[in-house]
């Protein structure tokens, strides 16, 4: 019996152990789908709905309703589906629901629950609609409230099993169909992210993430590619290590590619990326930030380095930014760049800039360097920011070279700047207008600022500036504040206002005649440019040892303008012109309604034919004049201020000459007998021009005037009425007609744009009988006084010296040599022609006279 027994033991241990292991493997098996089959009969999950939706609110302080059934798909990774799940905003919100889910499928392992695992095999939602939002008090509304506490249990719980807590690990998760809306409670501007699908799903045995999506940034369509870290290490459950990340993201033919890690994912410190960027339209981009203005520039290519530097902004290095060529013209018609490239080693070094660009035909370049970026952050040493550019406009070029004491706060500005233009019209096409033809331009000047960051304008010290129109030198101070203007002192030694005039457009049509009075009136109603004192507040004073100006040279010239709260003073303008100096002064007051405006003018001994063509006035008088004006009136037309004129105006010239053209309305015949023997179509000889007036809201009073020629004199008295321009002159001429003189005062009224002279019946007979009269050696003094009775005849007109004393306003200068007497017409040698009343020689040459002279028909 017992030898079976010893053969059978070892086999049927064998099988014994076999059926342990099937049994065991079984159990293995089995238990799990027992224990789903179980889970799955006794499971209700409606049951749950209550326990998980006060959970929610105990952690959030929000309501969750889980509006949907809850089912569960049995199987050993069995599927929870939680379908219409949605959060509660806070309250005021703009909207009940601040998270709204359709449906929500979550994969969870169970085996891996027993060693305190939660494996989460793939978590999708479909169409999440999560709200980020703050109030009209800045309040976030995922700044959850403190969560309820629950009452205290009657006895503190076990820890379980050394309290160790649940790992978490996620296999996938998936996004379609979703939205994230970030909306500004305080401005009431949103922005809208559109998640048309994501995927994350780990890949490989260290738990990484792959990346896959399609979204949408305010309707720009973008995608995202690349690989991240594992959530483990990123939440700091898993092993030690860098957290590594390598995405791509591209949108409208852009693709912006970040490479690097982080060395301590939760304290998100010491992370460090590789960035490229390449971007072939920069304004695609303009609907993600409407708020800055993006430059039309193409074919952008970035590279560069970015590092944690410990809070604040990154630590930036190898910095490459290139440009193709771009169109500019919404900028500035016709530029275009060329290229632009920028190159930045490290933070604490400079900045390199180079650009290039044409306008039309006009080549435009930039190439400097700016000071190392470190230096403008915030906390950075204080040191000086140098700065190194160079622009080629054309030929023309312009640099500024110095330092910045301060950067931040663009203080202590120190930069030497120059210009030199070989020559200025060349830069015509740049200006749009036509450049005088200036040569050899050179400018230099040290730029510091006025106040902080230039908010109170600019110092220009020790300028200096020379070119082939003259040349300056001095200190200016260029004012912002409440008006704007330029202060400072200059001096030139010459100074060539011709020569800074532009030339003609070749071809230019000739210039059209000026349009006929519509009005009726002579005196414009031309805008004077006063509103621009409300804005200037300027304070310069000026001298030029010679000043050239409509080909006159003028020396010694002074120049004094102070504009000051609404207030100008232009005290003086003073220069020796050609025989003597003239000086001139006004004033503006824009501060009281209607605004005042005055002017004087003084001048002794002024040539006037070199004055004339300087004003492009014609030269049909010449002679030396004095001047003396000063007036004042109110308006903002120059119309409005001559009709409230107050002041004086005198002129006196004398030994000059009249142009004969000034008699061509005369018959050719009387020209004949006017003019001395010999002096036909010649220059008339003046001996003396006096006219003195009085101004007095707006009405002239005539107090002098005398013309003294070759051929006679004009004196008159009256007044114009500058308000509308009526005239009521009474003007005196004593004619010297061959052998007879001839007087017939002359009524002139009207207007000055439609003069209207006229004689009287009585001043015709006073004229002939004073012509009659001068035939006689010995006038008959019956006849002389019935000729001064009818107005005219034989009274004896001013003579010069009296009227040029009174036109100067009682200052001493030049009068003429006195006129020698006439010798006594020989009776025996006069062909005394025959007459009704007076001699009909006369008689048509007089009338001719004053018909040429004052456009009196018969």
């Amino acid at each position: 019996m017992a030898e079976p027994t010893a053969r059978s033991g070892p086999p049927i241990r064998r099988r014994r152990w076999l059926r342990w292991v099937l049994i065991a493997l079984a159990i293995l098996v089995v238990l799990p789908g027992i224990a789903v089959a179980v889970l799955v009969a006794t499971f209700d999950p409606e049951a749950l709905k209550p326990r998980i939706e006060a959970a929610a609110e105990q952690a959030t302080g929000r309501k969750l309703t889980l509006g949907g059934p809850i089912r569960l798909k049995p199987s050993l990774v069995p599927t929870v589906t939680l379908d219409d799940v949605s959060l509660a905003n806070m309250p005021g919100g703009s909207r009940p629901q601040m998270v709204t889910v359709r449906r929500v499928d979550i994969e969870l392992a169970l085996l891996p629950l027993l060693s305190r695992r939660v494996e989460l095999q793939r978590l999708v939602l479909q169409a999440p609609d999560i709200l980020l939002e703050t109030d009209a008090q800045g309040h976030p509304n995922w700044s959850f409230g403190q969560p309820a506490q629950p009452a205290a249990p009657a006895a503190p719980a076990q820890p379980s099993e050394g309290g160790r807590s649940f790992g978490i690990d996620l296999g996938q998760v998936g996004i379609t169909d979703g939205r994230i809306t970030y909306r500004d409670g305080q401005t009431g501007q949103s922005r809208s992210l559109a998640i048309q699908r994501f995927q994350a799903r780990t890949q490989g045995s260290d738990g990484a993430l792959r990346l896959d999506g399609a979204l949408a940034l305010d309707q720009l369509p973008f995608t995202v590619q690349g690989q991240v870290g594992s959530i483990a290490r990123l939440t700091g459950a898993g092993g030690a290590g860098p957290w590594p990340l390598d995405l791509t993201i591209a949108s409208e033919g852009a693709k912006l590619a970040v490479q690097g890690s982080i060395a301590e994912p939760q304290q998100r410190k010491g992370w460090q990326f590789a960035v490229t960027a390449q971007v072939p339209d920069l304004t695609r981009f303009a609907r993600v930030v409407p708020d800055v203005p993006l430059l039309p520039l193409h074919n952008l290519d970035l590279a560069t380095k970015l590092a944690d530097s410990g809070g604040g902004l990154p630590r930036i290095s190898d910095l490459r930014l290139t440009v193709g060529e771009s169109d500019l013209s919404l900028l500035r018609p016709g530029l275009r760049l060329t290229s632009l490239t920028a190159t930045m080693p490290a933070m604490d070094q400079p900045l390199a800039l180079q650009a290039e660009a044409v306008e039309g035909n006009t080549p435009l370049r930039l190439a400097g360097t700016l000071g190392a970026p470190a230096l403008l952050l915030p906390g950075a040493a204080h040191q000086p920011w140098p700065l190194d550019l160079t622009a080629q406009v054309a030929n023309a070029t312009a640099s500024a070279k110095g330092s910045v004491a301060d950067p931040r706060a663009l203080t202590g500005v120190d930069l030497a700047v120059s210009l030199r233009v070989p020559e200025v019209q060349a830069l015509a096409p740049l200006a749009g207008m036509s450049l005088p033809p200036v040569k050899n331009l050179a400018l230099d000047t040290r730029v510091a600022e006025r106040g902080k960051g230039f908010e109170a304008g600019a110092f220009l010290r020790g300028l200096k500036l020379t070119s082939s129109a003259g040349d300056a030198a001095g200190d200016l101070t260029y004012v912002i504040g409440q008006r704007q203007g330029m202060t400072g002192q200059l001096a030139s030694q010459r100074l060539d206002l011709d020569a800074l005039r532009p030339p003609a457009a070749p071809g230019a049509p000739a210039a059209q005649p000026a349009p006929a009075v519509r009005d009726h009136r002579m005196i414009p109603d031309i805008p004077l440019p006063l509103e621009a004192l409300r804005i200037i507040d300027s304070n310069l004073r000026w001298t030029v040892a010679e000043l050239v100006a409509g080909g006159m040279t003028m020396r010694d010239a002074q120049l004094a303008v102070v504009i000051e709260n609404g207030k100008a003073r232009l005290d003086p303008f003073a220069a020796t012109l050609p025989g003597g100096r003239l000086t001139l002064r006004g004033a503006a007051d824009v501060t009281i309604t209607p605004p005042t405006v005055q002017f004087a003018a003084r001048s002794e001994g002024l040539d006037l034919a070199p004055l004339l063509a300087a004003t492009k006035f014609p030269d049909r008088i010449t002679g030396k004049l004095d001047l003396d004006a000063d007036l004042r009136g109110q308006g903002r037309d120059l119309r409005a201020v001559a009709g409230s004129l107050f002041g004086h105006l005198g002129i006196a010239v004398v030994n000059g000459k009249l142009d004969a053209r000034l008699l061509q309305a005369i018959p050719s015949q009387l020209r004949d007998v006017l003019l001395p023997q010999g002096t036909a179509g010649r220059d008339i000889a003046l001996r003396c021009l006096a006219l003195r007036a009085n101004a007095e809201s707006g009405m002239a009073r005539i107090q002098a005037l005398l013309l003294d020629t070759a051929i006679g004199k004009v004196a008159g008295q009256g007044g114009i009425n500058l308000k509308d321009e009526s005239l009521a002159l009474r003007l005196v001429p004593d004619m010297q007609l061959g052998p007879a003189r001839v007087q017939a005062p002359v009524h002139v009224g009207g207007t000055l744009a439609a003069p209207q002279p006229g004689i009287s019946p009585e001043a015709a007979v006073a004229g002939g009988l004073g012509a009659f009269l001068s035939l006689q050696n010995t006038p008959d003094r019956t006849l002389q006084g019935l000729a001064q009775a009818l107005g005219g005849g034989g009274g004896a007109l001013p003579d010069c010296a009296s009227q040029l004393a009174i036109a100067r306003g009682g200052r001493a200068g030049p009068v003429p040599a006195a006129q020698a007497a006439p010798a006594p017409a020989q009776g025996a040698q006069q062909q005394a022609p025959a007459v009704r009343g007076v001699p009909k020689e006369l008689q048509a040459p007089a009338q001719d006279l004053l018909r040429g002279l004052f456009g009196r028909g018969r």
